[in-house]
């Protein structure tokens, strides 16, 4: 019996090895779409939107040749992103995403995720000064602040010591990444006397990268 079941599971096997799919199946659609040519081009999109996007992020054009440094920054850049990905758990994401803006470079950041572990990543933010350096305002932005204005580069804290909580705040994607909208109503004044404008301001990142009155 034991014998005529195993003959039984080879002529099985030897029967889905030699099924053909009929051609209006799903399935056939689907493995047909599966040619090495198209899983090429595939990631070959994949590489060029990150390159792009890449050189978006650093405010470099893509229509024109990269200099000597500015196509290794862009490989930097690249790497660093690659690593970015490979962050697996919450634990990881939220303590990097939490020290980038405060790294002076993309190399930091590279040496920062090389390390093996949380523990390992925490002794280099000490080490880097990163935990201080988050509410250790600098000169500029110490009088950005007693004038109640904001500036590119300034982090959530700064903007909260110049301008105080947002009315609303809007998240891209985990709150953990940084990037956010923080909503104002403000009393201006002008030719008809003092009327509400609302003004919001965008960050990436942790940081100010612009803003708009509306």
């Amino acid at each position: 019996m034991k014998f005529m079941t195993l003959v039984l599971f080879a002529v099985v096997l030897s029967a889905c090895s030699i099924l053909q799919r009929h051609q209006g199946s799903g399935y056939a659609d689907y493995e047909s779409s599966l040619t090495e040519s198209n899983v090429k081009e595939y990631y070959n999109d994949k590489k060029n939107y990150k390159k792009s996007q890449a050189l978006e992020e650093m405010g470099y054009e893509s229509d024109r040749p990269l200099s000597e440094a500015e196509a290794k920054d862009l490989q930097l850049r690249l790497y660093l992103n690659r690593l970015e990905d490979k962050l697996v758990t919450e634990k990881e994401r939220k303590q990097y995403y939490q020290y980038k803006p405060m790294m002076k470079n993309d190399s930091q950041r590279i040496r920062f995720l090389l390390l093996p572990n949380v523990e390992a990543r925490e002794r280099l933010a000490q080490q880097y000064n990163l935990i201080g350096k988050y509410n250790d305002f600098d000169d500029s932005t110490l009088s950005l602040i007693e004038a109640n204005d904001v500036a590119v580069g300034m982090n959530p804290q700064a903007v909260r010591e110049s301008w105080g909580d947002p009315d609303s705040v809007e998240f891209a994607g985990k709150e953990l990444y940084g990037n956010q909208a923080w909503r104002y109503t403000k009393m201006v004044s002008s030719h008809d006397g003092y009327k509400k404008e609302v003004r919001i301001i965008y960050f990436e990142s942790g940081r100010v990268i612009g803003w708009e009155s509306l």
